[in-house]
């Protein structure tokens, strides 16, 4: 039956739109597309989901909930490792280089019977030391022949000596592998890492190898990672070879641009190449994505929602907000600033009751109290895949990642929230510290005082004299500022003045200003009124005994410390110094005295410092 008239018009058409030889180059380039879809994206994903699968079957929710296994398995790709000082090494079989698969690398180190029975795993936090052990280990599962048993263990959970205990009972230690998880989450680590690291090699002497993963930053110095693991061998031991087992190092790797490539890839099937373009471009802007997978596996959000981001804090932020949204979806009941400020105050709770609850969870009985304290339908609450928090089998609540609780503790830090009192930070609360801190120097916004000891900033500060000068003289003055280099319109026009990070702050209703080059915490405004220097002393004395802004330990600044202030121009405001300071007080009495009669003071109208005998009226302005 010969063709319709409509079937012949289409034939034609497409016989003159398509050669022969294009219409087979177009059919192949079409079975590669889907080919290459089906080996980046749907073989990936049916692997991933048997994975998945095993690793909850045999954990169960009890050690890691199915949240972390789903997180820690998607879309994961495997990691590189480096060893710490090859040329060093002891053994050149274990020697790594720079681009050494992580996988590949352990599994040699599981392979030779050498002197390192015990490995330590290194990477700052959220680089993926989880997600390999986890992905390590469903590998392990789909072995038909498996030439030694593998054993995975937290270390952050409170019954983890038992833990292991139970497992050389319940296996042959000799033919066992052990795994153990996260150092640096271990609570007695937390109080003594040294004396916890040999109880820990103690205890796991019978196993055929050992693994620990731990940040690079838990311990204070490198050299405090033990070398031997104090385990003597038993017999014959080649030339040469110790007679202790030692603690070989690995470190974990960031990405490379052909790995991040390769995850965006697995993320973005091919049909959704704008997303995976502009993922790469955010990528290009933010090197923490890449050295972080865990920010990595967020980047969705952040392409999607079409934000600017400049520091790795800003992350942790999209993140929990995008948490806050789903959650606030899942029941009316659920508002977003309640959950945020919950999740806040158990990030500080979790973290400063470690050491009592023995780990960094919180049992359902706890939990439930604080959610009736703070207003949270914990009975409702059905935690999502993707949620900040984790249930474990028992009830227990714990944060998805620990570099999560510790953002949110700084939050709260920031907020000036009085239970972060006498708080130690680890160095990532540090680093979220100091990037707050630059980020509102930045936007010119009010926080609450953060000492700048404790974000690292101190590094570049001018150390300024605080000592009270009874008898300083104008040479010693000159030479001081010349030293300096700071101005002064008579005595040193030539100075430049210092370049300041001054951070607007705000502790107790009272406004302060936080330099981070000098480390001096000033008062915003100071005395509404000038006084003479016997009225200034009993201003001091009066401050601190109600504790102004919280500190009772304000006091005159010296002449250096005041003259540090000076600007070489003219700001805003027509005075010498920089306009986060209020303008009333136009000149200051400093601590430093020429003679029993006579004091310096500080004129910021006319940038300069002078003489004044202790009965003129000047004002005050205090730091500490």
């Amino acid at each position: 039956m010969p063709p319709d008239s409509t079937s012949a018009t289409l034939l034609t058409h497409l016989t003159n739109w398509l050669t022969l030889p294009e219409t087979i180059i177009a059919i192949l380039v079409g079975m590669t597309t889907l080919a290459t879809a089906f080996f980046t994206n749907v073989l990936p994903w049916w692997r991933t989901k048997r994975d998945r699968v095993s690793l909850e079957k045999h954990f169960g929710s009890d050690l890691y909930p199915a949240a972390i296994i789903e997180r820690s398995t998607q879309y994961y790709i495997q990691p590189y490792c480096r060893s710490l000082d090859p040329a060093g090494a002891e053994e050149p079989r274990l020697v790594y280089a720079a681009k050494e698969n992580l996988f590949e690398a352990v599994d040699s180190m599981l392979a030779h019977p050498t002197q390192y029975r015990y490995l330590i795993l290194l990477a700052d936090s959220g680089m993926g030391k989880t997600s390999f052990l986890l992905n390590y280990y469903a590998r392990h599962l789909r072995l038909r022949r498996r030439k030694f048993e593998l054993a995975l263990v937290p270390l952050g959970i409170p019954d983890v000596d038992e833990r292991i205990a139970k497992i050389k009972t319940q296996s042959a230690p000799k033919n066992t592998v052990l795994f153990l998880d996260a150092l640096d989450e271990d609570t007695l680590a937390i109080v003594d890492h040294a004396a916890r690291l040999r109880d820990l090699l103690k205890l796991t002497r019978d196993f055929q190898k050992v693994l620990i993963t731990c940040r690079t930053q838990f311990f204070p110095k490198e050299e405090e990672i033990p070398k031997e693991a104090g385990i003597v061998k038993f017999g014959p031991r080649a030339a040469g070879e110790k007679a202790q087992h030692a603690l070989h190092k690995l470190y974990l790797a960031p990405f490379t641009d052909e790995q991040v490539q390769h995850y965006l890839h697995r993320l973005y099937p091919v049909w959704q190449h704008q997303w995976r373009k502009r993922s790469q471009e955010m990528v290009d802007k933010i090197p923490n994505l890449s050295v972080r997978p865990m920010l990595l596996s967020h980047i969705d959000d952040l392409v999607r929602k079409g934000r600017e981001i400049t520091y790795t804090f800003e992350l942790y932020e999209e993140m929990v907000a995008a948490w806050l949204v789903r959650e606030e979806g899942i029941f009316p009941e659920l508002k977003q600033e309640p959950l945020r400020q919950f999740s806040e105050r158990l990030a500080v709770d979790l973290y400063m009751n470690r050491e009592r609850r023995g780990a960094e969870r919180i049992p359902r009985a706890e939990l439930a109290t604080l959610a009736k304290e703070w207003n949270i339908p914990l009975e409702d609450w059905v935690l999502s895949g993707r949620s900040l928090l984790n249930r474990d089998a028992e009830g227990n609540y714990k944060f998805a990642h620990r570099s999560i609780m510790e953002y949110l503790v700084v939050k709260r830090v920031v907020e000036d929230d009085p239970n972060c009192g006498g708080m130690e930070f680890t160095d990532l609360m540090k680093a979220f510290l100091r990037e707050v801190v630059q980020d509102s120097i930045a936007k010119k916004k009010t926080i609450a005082p953060i000492d700048p000891k404790s974000v690292g900033l101190q590094g570049s500060q001018l150390t300024l004299r605080s000592q009270t000068a009874s008898n300083l003289q104008q040479d010693e003055v000159t030479a001081m500022l010349k030293q300096r280099g700071f101005y002064d319109r008579n005595l040193h026009k030539e100075g430049k003045g210092i370049a300041h990070l001054y951070l607007a702050s705000e502790r107790h209703g009272e406004k302060l200003v936080i330099d981070y080059v000098t480390g001096l915490t000033c008062q915003q405004t100071g005395s509404s009124n000038s006084m003479n220097y016997t009225e200034a002393e009993k201003f001091i004395r009066e401050l601190n005994a109600k504790r102004f802004a919280g500190y009772e330990d304000w006091r005159l600044p010296s002449l250096e410390e005041a003259m540090s202030l000076m600007e070489r121009e003219e700001k805003s405001g027509g005075l010498y110094i920089d306009p986060v300071f209020d303008r009333r007080q136009q000149w200051i009495w400093t601590a430093d005295k020429s003679s029993a009669s006579s004091c310096w003071v500080v004129g910021f109208d006319d940038g300069r410092c002078s003489n004044l005998r202790v009965d003129y009226y000047v004002y005050v302005r205090l730091v500490r």
